[in-house]
This record gives C-alpha cells, structure tokens and sequence, in this order.
C-alpha cells in the first residue's frame, strides 16, 4: 500500500503526477495547492484506474485520488480540509488530508493548533461511530515534527517513538483521555539517504534549512504498518532538486511518499 502526497504550489503537473503514481504504483494520492491542476485530465491519463474523492459540500482546499478498487465513506470538509474514510486493505482508516496556515502568517501556530483539535476531534467522533476504524492525517502541516502544535496534548499529541506510542495508547489530564498519535518523520528523515526534509528555507537567525513540513501522522495502532517513508528527490527522469533545494519549476515542496503494510495493523 503506498501513500502520495504533494503540494503542487498551484502548477500544472498532471503530467508529472501521472508518471510518479505509475511508476510508484500508488493507491493513495493527496494534494494541496493543486488548482491549477486538471483532475479530469489526471484520471483520463491513468486510464480510469484512478477516481478522484469528492466532498459533499465541494469545498475543500485539499484533493484526494484513489485507485478505483478502493473504497471511500463520509467524504466532507472540515475546516476545508478533505476528511473521509478510507477502506485500505479492508482497514477503515478516517483520514484527513491537511494543509495548515503558513507560518509567516501563523508564526506561533494558534491557528494551526486550532484547527488540528477540530481534524482530531471530527476524527475521533468518526472513529467512535465507526468501530475497528483508526486515524490518519497527511499533508503539509506547514511545521516541523517536532513543534508544539505536533505533539502538545491536547493538540496532535504525536510521538515520534513507536515503542512509546504503543506503550502509552492514551494519556489522561484533567479527566480527559487524548489518543497517542505516531509520526514517523524522525525515523526515516536521514543524510545517509538522502531524505533530509520537504521544503527549504535558509532565511533567518534560526533556520533549520531543510524543513519537514509535509508528514503523516498515525494512530498507534497503524505505528507498525509504516515501512517507509521518503521524501522524492526526482520522478523518473526529472529531477525535483536542483543546487540542493526544490526546484521551482515543479514545487517549493518535495513529494511525499509513504508504505504501509496494512496487516501490520495491531487489533485486527
């Protein structure tokens, strides 16, 4: 089972993501800032394999294809974030494919923290609903793994040890019980691969660089169904990077690729 995600920064690239959910044989693909693209296009080119998923009221700002063996439930947009429910290898799989506010314009992330409570809380009440099912967001969170809004509490609450994830489960406060979420990015993110991050930004005082900005997040009991985790350096021959950034005439942002084995799924 693989996963795609990409922020396309509004270019037109049916082409290029036509080849790279060919050649990676993707089941999955997400977007952000894809209007330029022409989804009808994309399909035809994969030769009606592929569908796209639609929300009822149609205004998200996030868009989802899937290969048409896959099954989709409760399409919607929350907070004009596509939220459905995936069958993934005959596991049910609320997801919500995110992109959050930027950071020059949420430089302390309340907004993103906002709306990460109401994405978790919407798919926390699906799960309720739907018994067996688990949680999944993916997307450009517009922040690193490791910032408050990822792994505060009452927000995402995400870790980036699976031991722990699957030790923990939940954590209680005040009352309250807040799932434990993994988030893979920290295990895979490598110099030794080549995986260093999704964007650059080599601007200001205190820069990390390269910036992981686009993540999946699980809950613990999908921590063992993700095998890898890389950020796309070039699709077939075209080449993504170009002196040791994204190169512009595609994205500011590098591809995101996920595989999951689904029988990895604890309590199935």
């Amino acid at each position: 089972m693989r996963l795609f995600f990409w922020n396309l920064a509004r270019k037109s690239l049916a082409d290029l993501v036509h080849i790279a959910v060919q050649l990676y044989d993707v089941d999955v693909a997400a977007f952000a800032e894809a209007d330029q693209t022409d989804f009808q296009r994309l399909t035809e080119l994969l030769g009606g394999r592929y569908r796209t998923v639609e929300s009822i009221d149609d205004r998200t700002k996030t868009k989802l294809l899937v290969k048409s063996s896959i099954c989709s439930q409760q399409a919607s947009a929350v907070i004009k974030n596509l939220t459905c429910t995936l069958i993934l290898d005959g596991v049910p799989v609320n997801t919500s494919i995110v992109h959050l506010p930027d950071k020059r314009n949420d430089p302390q992330g309340d907004h993103r923290e906002r709306i990460i409570r109401k994405l978790v809380s919407e798919l926390n009440t699906t799960k309720t609903s739907c018994p067996g099912s688990f949680n999944m967001l993916i997307g450009d969170f517009n922040c690193n793994p490791f910032d408050p809004e990822m792994v505060k509490l009452d927000s995402l609450n995400s870790t980036f040890f699976k031991e722990v994830a699957k030790r923990l489960k939940e954590r209680e406060s005040d009352g309250s019980s807040y799932p434990v979420m993994y988030n893979p990015a920290l295990e895979f993110l490598s110099e030794s691969n080549s995986n260093l991050g999704s964007f650059y930004l080599g601007s200001g005082d205190g820069t990390y660089y390269w910036h992981s900005l686009d993540q999946i997040v699980v809950d613990w009991q999908l921590a063992d169904c993700i095998i890898d985790c890389r950020y796309l350096r070039q699709i077939g021959d075209t080449k993504l990077i170009v002196n040791s950034r994204p190169c512009s005439k595609y994205s500011d942002h590098l591809p995101l690729l996920v595989t999951m084995e689904m029988g990895k799924c604890h309590g199935r």
